[in-house]
């Protein structure tokens, strides 16, 4: 449990900084001083694995609770001091993968190509049946990919499901796959029924290839099937799915394709290569894991995330023995058997990446996961370290590929960008892992459907469903007070803000999809929370005064639907590491003045400037700019600079003439003082 400590740790080292300008300090300083001194030691402790540590079952629990409560009072306190009072996606087919490894398939792959490129010209419906976990999913994806199959239909199309599905996501995702994301976009304003005919007369005439990934009832069968023309060209349909039902109600004449687990020699063959890849395995520890590899029952998804855990390990025979064991223990419950299992890999990982597995537990079945977006809320739950040589970003970015080597976590590859992963997935049965144990810990809480009020203390809370959010009850919630996470990814009416500007010891509050289709103005209740690390948020424009209360946002996501003006005060901000734009430009006013360079600045996204902002010292403010897209004005030209590349827009058809300078911040205002 000493990921409790790490953000008790992160957060009095903050207030402790003698750099920092925020918090006020009293006679207080010499206790805080010693509550991190001694929660120092305690972490060391147990990262050391002191026998006394243990030897006590309870005693995580214990700290945990301790630690809590001291981050409780601890920010409590300083958030009551420093308190100023206030005025009046869509992708199209995406794939997921951790280590491509795929055994015991080559027999469905033939049965099922045959089937697929087959003389039969009547669209036919092939359902890959099987429990959750057993290779569906990939199964389907390996066949899409197939050479075989890009030459044989001229157009193909993917889409994830799930339970819980939205059927708008669904059809953009199709009509993204079949005419493109950019000619996709200019459909993203029309209703779902308009958007089916626009799928039907995108596939109509052409042979083409579906699939329809994790089907969970007949009733999205029934929304969207005749929207699949039949043209008498071979078309087909693939769809995957745990219910048997499911798929006979799609299709009662066609024969289902049931995935077997794997054989024991299969096991072992895929274990094997997920831990030593191409070299062999050492001939004491075969015996160990061909054990291993049996005990996880044929099931992929376990050998995968087990063979996950042996790669982290040391090849070491008792270290083996060790894990064997606990798979054995895991198996003895067969009605829990895969899921004791699947619960081994938690309890081996590493401290430092308990939370941060726990925290995608506050993501939706089937989310594609920004990997900058979950990156920024470690960093501003403070659940990442850095060692001096690496940003904090980039220790989370390491932490997020072990949890991929691990198999805990599965990178999309349509999302890559300059060689690295952008968006990551997590299976329904690791995220069933996920949210069972964020909940057992009292670490994150996913409100439910029929869910009005809370039962306990939340620390965390992610909400899926807009039941029971307007009302008065849950809105005064007690339980809710202490709550450091707050994400919404349903619409709801601004109603919920009262609520939210109680929670005054918030570190993250992403409200992105709160309004998704209506702009309000930005919340002034917001303006209270002055813990606040990470605020994202759909509005019409940001304050022009008073947001520079938020003294401690390290990141700000807003969603404008209209040119403005930047606050001034956002240059004032010294803890801002991240300043996104989404949709339309956020303009710096001629007035601009430099009061304070922002060396924790890394990104800008989408803001407008003009020669006399950069004259007055707008570039030379943000030292250690990274990530770099603003749009610049000089007599009636537009240069648009992104990550680097200098874009004239008003040289060429298209508005998007690329240079190739690049360099740091000082490099680009001396090439534009040169315009």
């Amino acid at each position: 449990m000493a990921y409790n400590l790490q953000s008790l740790i992160t957060i009095l080292q903050g207030i402790l900084d003698p750099q920092q300008t925020h918090w006020i300090l009293g006679p207080e300083k010499p206790q805080l001083q010693s509550l991190l001194q001694k929660a120092s030691y305690l972490q060391q402790q147990i990262l050391q694995k002191t026998p006394i540590l243990t030897k006590i079952p309870s005693l995580e629990c214990q700290i945990r609770d301790v630690a809590n409560e001291a981050e409780d009072i601890v920010e409590s306190h300083m958030v009551e001091r420093n308190k100023k009072p206030t005025g009046s996606s869509v992708s199209g087919a995406s794939f997921s993968s951790s280590k491509s490894v795929v055994v015991g398939v080559d027999e469905d792959l033939m049965q099922l190509k045959d089937r697929l490129t087959g003389n039969q010209t009547k669209l036919e419906i092939l359902p890959i049946v099987g429990m959750g976990g057993i290779g569906k999913t990939t199964l389907a994806r390996t066949l899409y990919q197939d050479s075989l199959i890009l030459d044989h239909f001229s157009h193909r199309a993917w889409t994830t499901i799930s339970q819980d599905y939205n059927m708008r996501s669904i059809l953009l995702s199709l009509i993204q796959c079949i005419i493109g994301k950019e000619e996709c976009d200019k459909h993203n304003g029309k209703r779902d029924g308009e958007l089916k005919d626009i799928l039907y007369r995108s596939l109509y005439g052409r042979r083409y290839m579906v699939v329809l990934d994790d089907i969970w009832s007949t009733k999205f069968w029934d929304e969207i099937r005749s929207y699949f023309p039949d043209y008498n060209n071979g078309s087909r349909i693939v769809i995957t799915t745990r219910e048997s039902d499911v798929a006979k109600y799609a299709d009662s004449k066609s024969l289902h394709h049931k995935v077997q687990l794997l054989s024991e020699s299969k096991s072992w063959d895929l274990l094997s290569q997920i831990v030593f890849g191409e070299e062999e395995c050492p001939h004491e520890l075969q015996g160990i894991g061909e054990k291993i590899a049996s005990d996880c029952g044929g099931l992929p998804l376990a050998i995968n995330v087990i063979g996950g855990l042996l790669s982290k390990v040391e090849r070491l025979k008792g270290v083996w023995e060790n894990i064997g064991n606990d798979v054995r223990a895991a198996i003895g419950e067969s009605d829990k058997q895969f899921s004791n299992i699947l619960s081994l890999s938690y309890n081996h990982l590493p401290l430092h990446l308990k939370p941060c597995f726990l925290y995608m537990a506050a993501f939706p079945e089937d989310y594609q996961i920004k990997a900058s977006r979950l990156k920024r809320m470690w960093v501003a739950e403070g659940f990442v370290k850095s060692n001096g040589d690496k940003s904090l970003e980039e220790e989370a970015e390491d932490y997020l590929k072990s949890l991929v080597e691990r198999n805990l976590v599965s990178v999309i590859t349509s999302y890559y960008l300059f060689g690295e992963a952008k968006r990551y997935i997590m299976h329904d049965l690791l995220r069933d892992l996920c949210i069972r144990k964020a909940d057992d810990e009292k670490f994150l809480h996913v409100k439910k459907s029929t869910e009005l009020t809370f039962s306990n203390q939340l620390r965390r809370v992610s909400i899926h469903t807009s039941y029971g959010m307007e009302d008065d009850e849950y809105a005064s919630s007690s339980e809710m007070s202490l709550v450091r996470s707050f994400l919404l990814f349903v619409e709801l009416d601004r109603n919920v803000l009262p609520m939210v500007s109680t929670l005054s010891l918030l570190r993250v509050l992403d409200l992105l999809e709160m309004n998704e289709y209506d702009d309000i103005e930005f919340p002034e209740e917001i303006l209270q929370l002055v813990n606040l690390r990470y605020l994202s948020i759909h509005c019409e424009s940001l304050p022009r005064s008073g947001i520079s209360r938020l003294c401690n946002l390290q990141t700000l996501i807003a969603k404008l639907p209209y040119h403005s003006c930047c606050p001034a005060e956002l240059w004032e901000m010294s803890e801002l590491r991240h300043l996104i734009i989404l949709r339309e430009d956020l303009r710096i006013e001629d007035d601009y003045m430099k009061k304070i360079v922002l060396k924790k600045l890394q990104t800008i996204r989408n803001v407008k400037l003009t020669p006399l902002v950069i004259r007055r010292g707008f570039l030379e403010s943000i030292p250690n700019i990274k990530s770099l897209e603003i749009e610049y004005e000089v007599e009636g030209s537009s240069w648009r600079i992104k990550y680097g590349f200098l874009c004239n827009n008003s040289g060429s058809d298209d508005g998007s003439v690329c240079t190739t300078e690049s360099g740091s911040a000082q490099d680009i205002q001396l090439y534009l003082q040169k315009q």
